[in-house]
């Protein structure tokens, strides 16, 4: 029986031949075939935007059925789906096309949207005045992520319900990506600076916070440490 059913999912998603004395028409199994691709080009359209305008509606829509065939969905929710499109597109069409940094931007900005929401601890920045750096940890907001990309590094957030999406310069990149590590603020103005020394400009850290503040990046400020998960990439 398990047998018989791996075969008719094999048969549906054009893997192989439909198991023999499968009750029903083989037109009936292209019926359904073809609504599952058509779903595929759907569901991968809505984190994907940009890659599909890229790729242009027909090749895109191949894309998805070959994706979706080699990564089905693992649940309900298609939403979470295309998360390992980028390494998929590394494998089929190699970094220099542009594809996975373009998949992985799309991706980075459709979790910003589906991020949890969450308000500016405003009381929370007292603490900067208040205490050593080596005693404070930076929270930034849900969704928050640092993309390495060929043309550079780039921030990605949600303001609103909206993803956006900038180039950071390098010393920028360096602090957001030690806070995203879950280092204390000392540490993350160290790295800028380590990064600096020589003809950089240094980091100016009063700018960024105030770019943190009118972007809707920074969540608060913490005098504990956070848990060490990195979302940068």
């Amino acid at each position: 029986m398990k047998a018989d059913q791996q075969a008719f999912v094999d048969a549906l998603l054009g893997r192989g031949a439909a198991p023999a004395g499968l009750t029903g028409s083989q037109r009936g199994l292209a019926a359904y075939r073809n609504n599952i691709q058509a779903l595929s080009a759907q569901a991968l359209a809505v984190p994907f935007a940009r890659l599909r305008e890229e790729l242009g509606e027909d090749e895109f829509a191949s894309l998805a059925w070959t994706f979706w065939r080699v990564h089905p969905p693992e649940s309900g929710d298609l939403g979470r789906w295309g998360g390992m499109l980028a390494g998929f597109l590394v494998e089929r069409a190699g970094e220099a096309s542009g594809l996975p940094d373009l998949a992985r931007l799309d991706w980075a900005l459709h979790q910003a949207e589906r991020a949890e929401d969450a308000a500016l601890d405003a009381e929370s920045l007292a603490l900067l005045g208040s205490h050593a750096p080596d005693t404070l940890w930076l929270q930034l907001r849900p969704g928050v992520s640092l993309l390495a990309q060929t043309e550079g590094a780039v921030l990605v957030w949600r303001q609103g319900w909206r993803g956006q999406s900038q180039a950071l310069a390098d010393l920028d990149a360096v602090f957001v990506r030690a806070v995203l590590d879950g280092v204390n603020l000392a540490e993350a103005l160290e790295a800028a600076a380590v990064k600096g020394s020589g003809a950089e400009t240094d980091f100016d850290f009063a700018a960024w916070l105030q770019a943190a503040l009118q972007n809707a990046w920074l969540q608060g400020v913490r005098a504990t440490p956070p848990n060490r998960t990195t979302t940068s990439s």
